[in-house]
């Protein structure tokens, strides 16, 4: 190879592999790795899923059990997160998924809980009427002579009323969004051996849960942001059993 060959086979391997480099740069600009969002939960084949008569099963054997009739056992790690991510499947419209959690532990957490609550209602007592503040007072008595013997987790339910920055859905959208992934919740709770619990309305504390020092507790910062109650779960004591009873579901559908 004479000496100008060799010039033209070098010049010509270098504008090769800048090619190549500029083409694998243009790919990563025109197509980043997507890190931010897991990936889409494949589908389900028709074979795993549960049979029409178990699925109602389930959804029939669903009971509110409230903590005098739990017995203290905690749930493990994995069944908590499992109700959680059961409770992320609700229906959403356009996807905000507005529904957020804080999950209370453990009976010294439980206890510090209603300890903050008592601390706010002693603070703010010269807003509160007499006979509210007396409701609450009994109300929370009973709370403390059960929650932190017998229950294993206060999961707090709170619902962001923007979840994503370009988009604002009628609250009530959102509130049954929230109400969605609480059934959920309750549902996946129902299915595994021994547990149960009880959506709290938390309407005994309600100036407390109303309040921005809750939502700050939640880290909801948004003056529109709202708390919703608290599931408290635990393990059923041995032995109970409870009844459910619904009327005839022909007697509230109508066809046409």
């Amino acid at each position: 190879m004479t000496e100008g060959e060799g010039e033209l086979a070098y010049n010509l391997t270098v504008i090769y592999g800048m090619s190549v480099l500029s083409m694998v740069v243009l790919y990563k600009v025109l197509y980043p790795p997507q890190h931010s969002s897991p990936p889409p939960s494949p589908m389900v084949s028709s074979e795993s899923l549960p049979s029409p008569q178990s699925t109602l099963a389930l959804i029939k054997s669903r009971r509110s059990i409230m903590p005098k009739d739990l017995s203290g056992e905690s749930l493990t790690r994995e069944e908590v997160e499992l109700v959680l991510e059961a409770a992320n499947w609700a229906p959403t419209h356009h996807k905000t998924e507005p529904w957020r959690y804080t999950v209370v532990e453990g009976s010294d957490a439980i206890n510090d809980y209603l300890d903050m609550m008592e601390t706010w209602y002693s603070d703010n007592k010269e807003d509160i009427s007499e006979a509210d503040y007396d409701k609450f007072l009994m109300k929370l008595s009973g709370a403390r002579s059960t929650w932190p013997q017998n229950v294993s987790h206060v999961v707090v339910i709170g619902m962001a009323r923007q979840a994503l920055p370009d988009k604002k859905l009628p609250e009530w959208e959102e509130i049954c969004a929230v109400a969605s992934s609480v059934q959920n919740l309750h549902l996946a709770l129902t299915s595994i051996e021994g547990a149960g619990g009880f959506w709290s309305s938390h309407t005994w504390c309600r100036m407390f849960r109303d309040s921005q020092d809750m939502r700050d507790y939640l880290g909801l910062k948004d003056a529109e942001d709202r708390v919703l109650g608290a599931f408290v779960i635990g393990k059923v004591q041995e032995g109970k059993t409870f009844k459910g009873k619904r009327r005839d579901w022909m007697e509230k559908v109508t066809w046409k």
